[in-house]
Parts: structure tokens; sequence; C-alpha cells
């Protein structure tokens, strides 16, 4: 995955630091952009997952391996969330950028049962 479009930006993929402007908050900005990129594909493909764990064959094989690309696709940018928001200072991050990654998706991926994710259900909080 080298770029993916998601609602008109672009997310890449990339180790690189963000660039800093002046004001020291360019760095937070983009970081925090490139997170909320990486949720809206967490969010198309969590569904996704779910179905394929519910609606389909469990012991289809094909099935099975279709799962499991979903789960390290999922992980890989949860991991991204993380790294990004690891970039910046923590005297630097918007209260936004705080919130990722979301534990939900993480519990949601590794299959936790839906009622044990329901039970804290205070405000998000992330990894």
């Amino acid at each position: 995955m080298d770029s993916v479009s998601a609602k008109g930006g672009k997310m890449v993929e990339s180790d690189e630091q963000p660039e800093r402007d002046s004001g020291g908050g360019g760095a937070a900005m983009a970081a925090l952009h490139q997170c909320e990129l990486i949720q809206n594909m967490i969010e198309i493909s969590i569904p996704s997952l779910q179905g394929l764990r519910t609606k389909c064959a469990a012991s289809n094989d094909l099935t099975q391996q279709e799962i499991r690309t979903l789960e390290v696709k999922l992980m890989k940018y949860i991991c991204k969330q993380l790294q990004c928001k690891q970039k910046v200072p923590e005297t630097e991050r918007p209260e936004a950028l705080d919130s990722y990654p979301h534990l939900r998706d993480w519990l949601r991926t590794i299959n936790l049962r839906p009622e044990l994710i329901e039970v804290p259900r205070s405000p998000p909080v992330s990894i």
C-alpha cells in the first residue's frame, strides 16, 4: 500500500518525520490528519472482518485466509496510528491526537466478545 485515497486525502505509508513549520504545530497537525485517514480505513475494514467472522463458514480455508489478511491489515493500520502519534512530542500533541489509536478497534480486531468491549462505555480509550 503506497497510497490510499479516503475522503479526498491521501494516506501515504512512510516512516519519514512529518515536516515541521515555524509554528511547531505542523507535525502535530500532519500526524492528526494521517491518523484520521487511517481511522477511515479501519472503519471500512472492521465491518468486513466482522461479516466474515459471522456470516461465512469459518471452516472454509479461503474464509480463514481472508480473515487473517484483514486482521493483519487492521493491526498494521493501528500500529501506523501509534507511530504517527509517537512522532509528536507529548507537549505538542493536540487532544484529538491523543485519542488514536482506539482501543475498541484493537479489541474488535482480536475478536474479543462484543459484550466485553461495550462494558467500559466511557470516553474512547487510546492504546
